[in-house]
């Protein structure tokens, strides 16, 4: 074995050819069908935002979000030049999940040897939850493509000749300044490479990049304070327990047999194995930078206890630490296939090997694991409408997804994020009073947990028409309710 920290012979010729196995694969799993799916909530909510004026983009971030600009500045002038169908910006994110194998192993043959990096490059090449959000137009892909890239640029950085560093200075910087731009995440690994830079004097050059990387964001930096109340939810201690254990088997786990998700403490078990991996990883590689990036994950948990906010609690938001979770379990099966335990490390192997397959099938191919349908929604709605229909969305940002839906846009449509608008949600349905109503129910544990309007339409109204689409998570199932006039004694 290559011992962490020292320098790397060069790899061997099959190298590469795992690497570009890998690529194939993980193009093959982002690729495709990938224009097929309805926009996801937030994807139409990227495209919405970024579709304002510069000004008043900046001023909508600053005064309604919890995002950094870069991302949507960078959508504002692809929609102005490219003039794409909105599903079909999906390949441009997609890309970056290429950018992230590539990243990954090539961090991991250069701390760790080639062995240690094809077996993380088709971890991260098919974990289903990576590939999930690959597939989506959203700054997540970039962040994590972005956050990869930068500690392979700071590993070669380390080793590289002086004739080839200073290029390698110039793209670590910019790598690094754009990385808190995309997404605050980014200044978590920015954190952790600091700490690792300021241990290794061949990394001092770095620290100026890093510094420039500061400079840069400080100019952002009040609209972050005024973005700091709405950012993240404010977690309560045993919301927090909870929700930990379900966020790391959501961004690890995901996509397994909701057979398996629902055994009693099979959460748990997710998180332990995860530990495990963490620190058999680190002790293996304590000479190495691996430590220092997988510390990144302990960092948002600890963050979102001290400050309480929410850094760490949905899965999307651990996607940047599944390539060092990738290369620490490469890691630890290329070291044990070393052994004695050869044996032991194939069946793990293979079993790995088989989860994952199982989890990204249910991901790419199976409805239930999938994002909600909103064209199943409109053709519901298609079957059963009358032109005077109205139509009311228990969530804001289903209307930018449905909006202009053959379905939809002949209706009267009201939508809410907030219980302050149940009262003139209620008054514009009683102006409705000779109209049948539909109501859609999207994620209504975020914004009406006690169901306030649709009980209110069942209390006055007959329902005629019920329908759910189950999802094996519940923030992606969508209900949909169709009731008629009210009585003549309730109007």
């Amino acid at each position: 074995m290559i011992r962490a920290g020292q320098p790397r012979p060069l790899p061997d010729a099959s190298s590469g050819v795992w690497l570009a196995l890998a690529l194939a694969c993980g193009a093959a799993a982002r690729f495709w069908n990938l224009s097929g799916s309805s926009l996801f909530t937030d994807e139409a909510y990227t495209f919405s935002l970024s579709a304002l004026r510069v000004p008043a983009l900046l001023h909508a971030l600053a005064s309604h979000d919890f995002h950094p600009p870069l991302f949507y500045l960078a959508t504002h002038y692809a929609m102005a030049w490219l003039r794409w169908p909105l599903w079909d910006y999906r390949y441009l994110t997609a890309a970056f999940g290429l950018l992230t194998i590539a990243a990954t192993w090539g961090s991991a043959r250069r701390m760790f040897g080639a062995p240690t990096a094809a077996i993380a490059a088709f971890v991260v090449a098919l974990q289903p939850v990576l590939v999930q959000h690959d597939r989506l137009y959203r700054m997540y892909a970039v962040t994590v493509a972005l956050s990869a890239l930068s500690w392979w640029l700071l590993l070669e950085i380390e080793q590289a000749a002086e004739r080839k560093k200073a290029v390698l200075l110039a793209c670590y910087a910019l790598a690094a300044i754009a990385l808190p731009f995309i997404d605050y995440l980014g200044a978590v690994m920015l954190v952790c490479q600091l700490a690792y830079a300021v241990t290794r004097s061949a990394l001092r050059p770095a620290l100026l990049a890093l510094g420039a990387s500061a400079a840069a964001f400080a100019l952002w930096l009040p609209q972050l304070l005024q973005q700091v109340p709405l950012g993240g939810i404010a977690l309560s201690p045993p919301a927090l327990d909870r929700g930990l254990l379900a966020s790391l088997r959501g961004a690890f786990a995901g996509g397994l047999p909701v057979e398996l998700v629902h055994i009693r403490g099979f959460d748990a078990v997710c998180a332990l194995a995860l530990a495990a991996t963490l620190v058999a990883g680190a002790l293996l590689a304590k000479r190495s930078a691996l430590p220092f990036w997988l510390a990144a994950i302990v960092v948002q948990i600890v963050a979102s206890i001290l400050l309480a906010k929410n850094l760490a609690y949905f899965p999307r938001y651990l996607l940047i630490d599944v390539p060092p979770v990738a290369i620490a379990f490469g890691l630890i099966v290329a070291t044990a296939a070393a052994t004695r335990l050869k044996p032991l490390c194939v069946g793990a192997m293979a079993g790995a090997t088989v989860l994952l397959g199982l989890a990204l099938s249910n991901t790419l191919f199976n409805p239930y694991y999938q994002f909600p349908d909103w064209y199943a929604v409109n053709a519901l709605l298609l079957k059963y409408e009358q032109p005077g229909d109205a139509i009311v969305l228990d969530a804001g940002y289903e209307f930018l997804v449905v909006r202009d839906y053959t379905a939809f846009r002949r209706h009267d449509i009201v939508s809410f994020m907030n219980p302050a608008d149940f009262a003139a949600v209620d008054r514009w349905i009683a102006a409705r009073g000779h109209k049948r109503v539909w109501y859609v129910e999207h994620q209504n544990f975020y914004w009406d947990p006690h169901k306030a309007i649709a009980s209110g339409l069942s209390a006055s109204r007959p329902e005629l028409v019920r329908w759910r689409q189950e999802k094996a998570s519940p923030v992606d199932a969508v209900a949909v309710s169709l009731f008629g006039e009210p009585s003549t004694a309730q109007r």
